[in-house]
């Protein structure tokens, strides 16, 4: 119960009082056969009571009405609200990662679109559903117990057996829907790959093996859906055959003690309207009971997911002091058999510009996200910041000091403005100073306050991407500028204006690039090759060292 609780958040509240409301409704609905069994008897009888057992009866209908009106909009309100919460959470939690794979991000997209909507609907709703539904068979029984107990006791034994046994299909129905969701899952990732490489289908001519492969994706959901309504049909077919039985037995039964003058006719339009009332809830209680345990499989990977984002709080200490020295010592980095490091060492100072150059697979692009603390490639050795531990330091404070840019620009679809600034408060001085600086006026009046929409990005150019990138990391004035090859995608005029631009700056300058500008070499004020995971001072007129 402590862990359900825990799960609503900030929807405590709001969940019992939507119980609360739903319990009241219920109650309702079984007061008013009662009510109407004892009129009845009244006016065969020609009882003086008649009139304010109509009036009473008239009151209860017209609160039946505006309760159902507010349990329906309680019950769906708790829904809406429990699901923003959810995929907030998830989101968070899944965030807290700084990469993923990309059939892990389909995956989590399909989890948040499909499963958190059934894990509030059936897990959440359906509790108070289900608490509903059995609020409505113990009235109900203890009114028909009231009229008479051999009704009470084929009602709640009928019951028992509607609700008990198509429980024993809950582990079969809960892999089912576990199946069913994978399914999914793969058919998105299956789905999106596709649509992503729509050019590369045109150009190879692979129409068939692309259409093969959605189609086999698409029969696996339609195999394990099968296989989910099999086993809803047999749940159904066990509660309608014990719902049929119950209605026979009362109807015999209530016939009798007619016959036997132990129950009015009053008492039995009263059991006979209980029997409806009580018919609904306890046919939907079975799937209810039965949809809630479905999801149970999916709601663990949520609490896995939480739980995950829970345990890998930021523990690391702050650390405010201005960069003086950055070094890196004794690193060596080593993927299963393949040695990508080795003992790489180097100090870079405050304000200094160095370049590392060397061939592809070199190990330049791993350095730089080691220090970058991209990833989880595991290395042995240590990285400073003013000889503290970098994994020692909190993020927040190590990338206001430290930003990288890679070779891969990302954008968002955001408005160029934000795609630069996201989210910081940066002073527009700054920000349009920065865009003078990477030639990026005529895109900001291009495209001024419009969202880069998919569409747009497909008309950027990769040195355009590039330099919003650039802009991004150049608006925030960190200490340290950590670049992979950011020049690469651009023409030789650009490439040289933003290297300029970058060089000019007061912060330290780590660049990594396969081909230098040699008219920019002399600006650096230390050039090293990585060769062969190695790296080493180069020598020579083109290496200036301060």
């Amino acid at each position: 119960m402590k862990k359900f609780f825990s799960l609503l958040g900030k929807n405590r509240k709001f969940f019992l009082l939507t119980l609360l409301v739903g319990i009241v409704y219920s109650a309702i609905g079984v007061a008013i056969p009662m009510i109407s069994g004892q009129l009845i008897t009244s006016v065969v009888a020609d009882s003086t009571n008649r009139i304010v057992l109509l009036s009473t009866f008239l009151l209860i209908s017209f609160f039946q009405v505006c309760f159902t009106e507010l349990d329906e909009y309680m019950g769906n309100t708790l829904k809406i609200r429990q699901k923003k919460q959810m995929r907030k959470n998830a989101f968070r939690a899944f965030s807290a990662h700084d990469t993923a794979k990309r059939e892990d991000i389909s995956t989590f997209v399909s989890y948040v679109n499909n499963d958190i909507p059934s894990i509030a609907e059936q897990y959440f709703l359906g509790t108070i559903d289900i608490i509903k539904c059995t609020s409505i068979i113990l009235f109900s029984a203890l009114s028909l117990l009231y009229i008479h107990w051999v009704l009470a006791l084929v009602i709640v034994g009928v019951s028992l057996l509607i609700v008990v046994l198509p429980n024993t299909m809950r582990k079969k129905g809960g892999i089912a829907r576990k199946s069913y969701s994978g399914m999914l899952a793969n058919y998105n990732t299956t789905l999106q790959s596709v649509l992503n490489g729509l050019q590369i289908v045109k150009a190879y001519r692979c129409q068939k093996y692309v259409t093969e492969s959605v189609d086999s994706a698409d029969d696996g959901i339609g195999k394990s859906e099968s296989v989910l309504l099999k086993r809803q049909l047999i749940v159904q077919g066990i509660t309608t055959s014990l719902q049929v039985a119950k209605t026979v037995f009362i109807l015999l039964i209530g016939i009798n003690l007619i016959s036997k003058n132990e129950i009015d006719i009053g008492s039995l339009v009263a059991a006979i309207q209980l029997a409806e009332v009580i018919s609904a809830p306890i046919e939907v209680l079975a799937y209810l009971r039965h949809g809630r345990n479905e999801v149970l499989p999916i709601l663990d990977q949520y609490n896995s997911m939480i739980e995950v984002k829970s345990n890998s709080k930021d523990d690391r200490t702050e650390c405010t002091e201005t960069l003086r020295q950055l070094t890196v010592d004794h690193i060596s980095c080593r993927v299963e058999d393949l040695t990508i490091l080795t003992d790489v060492c180097a100090d870079f100072i405050a304000g200094g510009k160095y370049l590392i150059t060397g061939e592809s697979g070199s190990g330049k692009s791993t350095l730089l996200r080691l220090i970058s603390q991209i990833g989880d490639l595991p290395y042995e050795g240590h990285i400073l910041y003013n000889q503290h531990e970098i994994r020692n330091i909190s993020y927040d404070a190590y990338y206001e000091k430290v930003c990288p840019v890679f070779q891969e620009p990302y954008l968002f679809y955001a408005t160029l403005k934000d795609n630069i600034c996201v989210g910081r408060p940066i002073s527009d001085d700054i920000y349009f100073d920065v865009i003078k600086k990477l030639n990026l006026e005529y895109l900001l009046n291009r495209y001024h306050n419009q969202e880069l929409t998919p569409e747009i990005m497909e008309t950027l150019s990769g040195g355009e991407r590039q330099r919003i990138a650039l802009a991004r990391a150049m608006v925030g004035r960190p200490s340290v500028y950590l670049l992979d090859e950011v020049t690469s995608s651009l023409d030789q005029g650009n490439a040289e204006l933003v290297e300029q631009s970058l060089l000019k700056e007061s912060a330290m300058v780590l660049h990594i690039c396969h081909k230098p500008n040699p008219a920019l070499l002399p600006q650096y004020d230390r050039i090293y090759e990585l060769s062969n995971g190695v790296l080493h001072p180069k020598a020579g007129p083109e290496a200036v060292i301060s």
